[in-house]
């Protein structure tokens, strides 16, 4: 998704830390709404929803896919597909370490999402795990070999009731207000 000449990864990273926040025109935010609630949907469909010619919808679609501010995949229900033991992976990790920690875990496969916390955790991971034997393999062998950590908790998903990309923007605020009011 990076290569066509947009921001690599790390310059991504690097907005992420100096709290930079991409400029969206009016054109973008409706894109990225409309891919939220589905993101199968044509350039021709979005432009006709948005306004614009279908033109314009595939040059700022790839703007924000080139500058990583949108990624478009696949989302699956884990136990459909095999994996019967997603779980919840809170990690502790040496003072000094969790850059270097979340670095060689994002490496992992079976690690759908990972993030930098406050609270009781450093790491919360979300893991797909096709079994209990699977996950018990990651936890003492994988998470074992990684240098910082220094306790884990695990907890396994026994159902998942949403899993959305739905999300909205930030400038949403003022409409979830309104709808819950009323």
């Amino acid at each position: 998704l990076f290569g066509r000449g947009g921001l690599s990864p790390g310059r991504s990273r690097e907005l992420k830390e100096a709290n930079t926040v991409v400029k969206l025109d009016k054109t973008e935010h409706q894109i990225i709404k409309l891919l939220q609630a589905d993101g199968r949907m044509s350039f021709v469909d979005m432009a006709e929803k948005i306004g614009v010619t279908e033109g314009t919808v595939r040059r700022k679609f790839y703007r924000l896919v080139d500058e990583g501010i949108i990624k478009i995949g696949a989302t699956s229900d884990p136990f459909l597909i095999g994996f019967k033991t997603p779980a919840i992976i809170g990690l502790n990790v040496e003072t000094g370490r969790v850059r270097d920690v979340a670095a060689e875990l994002a490496k992992l496969p079976r690690i759908r999402q990972l993030v930098l916390t406050t609270g009781i955790f450093d790491i919360v991971v979300i893991g797909y795990f096709s079994s209990n034997q699977e996950l018990a393999e990651f936890v003492t062998g994988d998470l074992a070999r990684i240098e910082g950590i220094t306790d884990t908790n695990t907890s396994v998903v026994l159902e998942i009731y949403k899993d959305s990309f739905e999300v909205g923007l930030p400038d949403d605020v003022e409409e979830v207000a309104r709808r819950r009011s009323s």
